[in-house]
């Protein structure tokens, strides 16, 4: 997954953006997905324009995927581009300026986001699901 981030952050003339959900029914990150999201965190974010995290569901899960997404953000050398959001719409409303013009803005992405939970609900079932890729959606240059 990192390879291919680097690749789409740099290749592109605009800066990439990025979009985490974190659902209330996720399970914990093992060791491998720690050090992924480390090393993401630490080369990667820094080249993009943005990276919303939307950490689903409340209490106790919700502030602690928020705690450990600050507590990194705030020991790595780099100015931050992560933001932390409790819900979908959020994360779109930040997203939407960093989107080039005629992609459909805030509504794009939540459609995407119902399109590709509802694929994965139809090849997994009910169960946890850890990442959703937008990239398809186009970047603008705006930071």
């Amino acid at each position: 997954m990192n390879e291919l981030a680097t690749s789409f952050a740099i290749a592109s003339s605009f800066p990439a953006s990025s979009l985490f959900i974190v659902e209330h029914s996720s399970p914990s990150p093992d060791d491998e997905t720690r050090r992924n999201f480390a090393t993401f965190s630490r080369d990667i974010v820094a080249k993009m324009a943005i990276a919303v995290i939307v950490s689903e569901g409340g209490g106790f899960r919700g502030a602690l995927v928020r705690a450990v997404g600050v507590t990194l953000t705030t020991i790595l050398p780099h100015r931050s581009h992560f933001k932390f959001v409790n819900d979908v719409d959020a994360a779109a409303q930040l997203l939407k300026h960093h989107l080039a013009p005629g992609s459909g803005g805030a509504p794009a992405i939540l459609q995407v986001v119902e399109e590709v939970r509802s694929k994965i609900g139809q090849e997994i079932g009910d169960g946890p699901r850890t990442s959703l890729d937008l990239g398809g959606l186009p970047l603008s240059g705006k930071r």
